[in-house]
């Protein structure tokens, strides 16, 4: 029997007997939508997060800041080393494992903009801080290396920021007043996904202002404009040995005096990537045995139906099988039937888990796409379940007897 006409049968099947058929293919549509919804849906979200994560900017970064020595004879030595400063970037000039650096100065300031008024963190940054901290503007460009060296009056102003002095009015181009001094906004810093990473740094760069450190420091006094310096590993898993190489490198620069703190949180960062792919990939474990469950549950209906198929065409079996049809043939025809109501049960299921993924797409900031990976798992789940439920029912059909099948 040709592939084709055991195809027609098999539809014929469903199109007679609609509500067995449905309560056959339950198990398979639950099974296949269960699968294309939860692969979206863990994808989106680790999307999400991962794009949080970008957004914190801390992937490779170490902190470097103040701090006391602890040793008695470091303390006593202490006036050997100037302590924490912008010179030092030369030392990192060579490093192995550190590919930039920046100085950092936060303060607060009262911002002015026409009749709008606030008081916002002030962030004087070098040029390399857009590198390190993964930083980009959303309108205009970034501190660049000449408005650092030139000490250029500019600023970048943060997205909530621009809203609330400029509303839906473009901000590049036009000044704001930052302490007493006038600078104009050459860009507006991007929005950033707090979704699912919901810092109170990023809420407050959304309402800050960036200006070059070289302005920070003539506005709010050379001893204490350094509030930290940012270093950036050449690779985030080459976080420790940045870390290494900082420590020994300040070692050196302040006499072997330990007056700097260093923060690997690029380490942290590392490892909590990896919890959280831990957990996804227990989520997709649990939702897989779940989804594989109901395809079991769709696998023993199709059984049940194709055994219960053969018992109403015993006579049609007999009279092929006289006729000359061989076992193979009666075979692969109720074979191909059992995958083509596993097809059947697989196509509605895909058609609404697409549906239901792209109906909570709402819910996602960035969108949800339908994970291709979980249509692939899903198709390739169904055709199997059709295959081992098929499998013996076929195999008893065809050794069925002619004249045992026409008496039946």
């Amino acid at each position: 029997m040709y592939v084709g006409e055991s195809i027609r049968t098999s539809l014929e099947e469903v199109k007679g007997h609609p509500g067995r058929s449905l309560f056959t293919l339950i198990g398979v549509i639950l099974g296949t939508l269960a699968l294309v919804v939860v692969m979206s849906v863990l994808d989106g979200v680790q999307l999400a997060v991962w794009e949080g994560i970008e957004d914190l900017g801390f992937d490779g970064v170490l902190v470097m800041s103040k701090k006391e020595p602890t040793e008695r004879t470091e303390r006593a030595k202490a006036h050997l080393s100037r302590g924490l400063r912008v010179e030092d970037a030369r030392w990192f000039e060579d490093a192995d494992f550190i590919r930039a650096t920046s100085p950092v100065g936060e303060t607060r300031a009262v911002v002015t903009a026409g009749s709008v008024t606030r008081r916002v963190d002030i962030y004087g940054v070098g040029p390399a801080f857009a590198q390190i901290k993964n930083r980009k503007a959303l309108a205009g460009r970034f501190i660049s290396e000449r408005d650092y060296l030139g000490s250029a009056p500019v600023c970048v102003i943060g997205f909530k920021l621009k809203e609330q002095l400029f509303g839906l009015e473009d901000a590049v181009g036009k000044q704001v007043n930052v302490g007493g001094r006038r600078l104009t906004v050459v860009g507006v810093g991007t929005k950033f996904n707090m979704e699912f990473v919901n810092d109170d740094d990023m809420r407050k760069e959304t309402g800050g202002i960036y200006i070059p450190w070289t302005v920070y420091r003539d506005m709010f006094g050379r001893a204490s404009a350094i509030s930290y310096v940012l270093a950036k590993a050449i690779e985030p898993e080459k976080s420790i040995d940045a870390e290494d190489e900082a420590s020994r490198i300040y070692k050196r620069a302040h006499n072997g005096i330990g007056d700097v703190r260093i923060d690997n949180v690029g380490k942290e960062i590392l490892k909590e990537r990896g919890e959280i792919v831990r957990v996804l990939r227990n989520w997709r474990i649990i939702f897989f045995a779940i989804a594989g469950v109901s395809l079991l549950i769709g696998g023993v209906g199709i059984f049940s139906v194709l055994k219960i198929s053969i018992s109403e065409r015993l006579f049609e079996i007999g009279l092929r099988k006289s006729m000359g049809a061989t076992n193979g043939e009666i075979f692969m025809q109720f074979l191909i039937e059992a995958v083509t109501l596993s097809v059947v049960g697989a196509v509605i299921g895909l058609a609404g888990g697409i549906a239901l993924v792209k109906v909570i797409a709402g819910f996602f900031p960035a969108g949800l796409p339908v994970s291709m990976f979980g249509l692939s798992v899903a198709s390739g789940f169904a055709v199997s379940i059709g295959l081992l439920a098929g499998l013996y029912p076929s195999v008893t059909a065809s050794r069925l007897e002619p004249v045992e099948a026409l008496r039946s």
